[in-house]
């Protein structure tokens, strides 16, 4: 007799049927059907998932998700669905969790908000467990995400991770969530945060609205912190990272591969489809990024090293016992001499180091500037009633005055020489003595001339002063008075 005749006179006997009805119905014999009956069932196929039950044991063990394990045990052989796999899975784990309080879910329009946040992670990195620091960046409409692991959380990792989310999203959403996050807003005042000033300049650089949410309300940005469980089951458990460029290597071929063409349980679509629909909304990226590098200033010791971060780094003998800038970037750090050419470049090691051997050949340097004092001498050649701007320009910024010259320069060839010198006239009646006071008053005097790119302040107050001031408010009044100060105000 085949299967399917058997199968059946089965189901008709579990309906409740009795031989006889059975046997009327399919137009056989009795006998023959209570002998199907009587016979022993035949016992199951074996489990396509039985030979892979003890690696799914092990994974489950260290917290992987279904769908890691499942891409896990394929690359093993495993040829079955995810349907069998997800019945062994509920059968081993533990009871679920109780439900968390509800809350109301809102969706914005595609190209409006993405959600940006941090979240460290114990990461093994050449065969040492280290704090990696993941940016993560999530477009509100299409789920699409990008993430980066850094060493630190400071500001400028926070603006390196945002260029690069940028790139990858080919574009920036008209606002930008973030938590209270010190590097963007230092607190609140009245209600209203109080921004960091680097942070709006980035912001007006790219042309994007920042914007923070109430204290103790992860609900609001759930969209960006959601994933960071994930990221971490997904990516990071079981995993071993041979450097930093391979983890972030990895992490792209993940975004590339499984994050971004997922079917995402909440819209029940693909984050590649939804992503095509909010690109065309995106706002276009400007031809050149805003410098996202650290700066610090440091002395050359007498072996020819420098510190940073714990690790010590060469520098060409004729430095020794002068001041230098360092240009600090995730992966390498660029040595500047007082002219700011780069004097040595050296990629940062997996771990602080004493004795360096990880060295780039220093960057052939070009024909040397002008010297400060045929710089400031040019300068009053150019503004003669600009004296008192110059010497607290040079009391104020010291080793760094050659760049805030050169920045003037630039905004001269942008704005025109009468302009430039009326706006170093009232930087002057505020005190505010640095290139970038004179490029503000620019910008709000001529709005509809494209400006130089601002310089970086980097993240040494003593050596920049003001350029770490902060206002209060939104981008849409950060600007300085509309008046000159008192003699009293600016006497303190």
């Amino acid at each position: 007799m085949d299967p399917e005749t058997t199968k059946e006179i089965q189901a008709l006997a579990q309906q409740g049927l009795s031989i006889r009805a059975i046997a009327k119905k399919l137009g056989m014999d009795r006998k023959t059907v209570r002998r199907v009956l009587e016979r022993p069932p035949a016992p199951p196929p074996p489990s396509k998932l039985a030979p892979f039950q003890d690696k799914v044991r092990a994974l489950l063990s260290q917290g992987l998700t279904g769908p890691r394990i499942l891409r896990e045990i394929r690359q093993i052989g495993y040829t079955g669905g995810r349907t069998v796999l997800g019945q062994f899975l509920r059968e081993h784990r533990g009871p679920k969790k109780a439900p968390r309080k509800a809350f109301r879910r809102f969706e914005t329009a595609p190209g409006i908000e993405s959600q940006v946040d941090w979240s460290p992670y114990r990461v093994w990195i050449a065969g040492v467990q280290t704090t990696a620091n993941c940016f993560s960046l999530v477009l509100a409409y299409s789920r699409r995400i990008f993430v980066a692991f850094y060493r630190d959380q400071r500001l400028p990792s926070l603006l390196h991770g945002h260029v690069e989310a940028f790139r990858y999203m080919t574009g920036v959403t008209r606002t930008v969530l973030y938590d209270n996050m010190t590097q963007v807003t230092l607190g609140r005042r009245g209600g209203q945060p109080i921004w960091n000033e680097k942070f709006l300049e980035f912001a007006k650089h790219y042309g994007f609205e920042p914007r923070v949410c109430r204290p103790r309300d992860p609900n609001r940005r759930g969209k960006g912190e959601r994933p960071f469980a994930w990221i971490y089951t997904d990516l990071i458990v079981g995993n071993t990272f041979s450097s930093w460029e391979d983890l972030n290597e990895r992490a792209r071929t993940w975004l590339n591969t499984v994050a971004n063409v997922r079917l995402h349980s909440t819209t029940r679509r693909r984050v590649d489809e939804r992503f095509a629909q909010e690109k065309p909304l995106l706002i276009t990226l400007p031809s050149l990024d805003y410098p996202t590098d650290r700066r610090e200033m440091r002395k050359v010791g007498i072996d020819g090293t420098v510190a940073l971060d714990g690790s010590y780094f060469p520098v060409p003998a004729r430095f020794v016992g002068q001041y230098v800038t360092l240009r600090v970037y995730p992966d390498h750090v660029e040595i500047l001499d007082a002219h700011g050419q780069v004097a040595a470049c050296h990629r940062i090691p997996e771990r602080p180091t004493r004795i360096f051997s990880d060295m780039r050949p220093p960057v052939a340097i070009g024909p040397a500037p002008l010297s400060r004092t045929a710089m400031e001498t040019a300068f009053l050649g150019r503004f003669p009633e600009a004296s008192d701007f110059l010497d607290g320009l040079h009391a104020r910024m010291k080793a760094l005055l050659p760049i805030h010259l050169r920045q003037i320069d630039r905004l001269v060839e942008v704005y025109g020489q009468n302009e430039v010198a009326a706006a170093i006239h009232r930087a002057e009646r505020y005190r505010n003595f640095s290139a970038l006071a004179v490029a503000r008053i620019l910008e709000r005097d001529h709005p509809n001339v494209v400006g130089p790119l601002p310089i970086w302040a980097g993240s040494n107050p003593a050596a920049m002063g003001a350029l770490d001031d902060v206002d209060a408010g939104s981008p849409k009044d950060y600007t300085i008075d509309t008046a000159p100060p008192t003699p009293e105000a600016s006497h303190e």
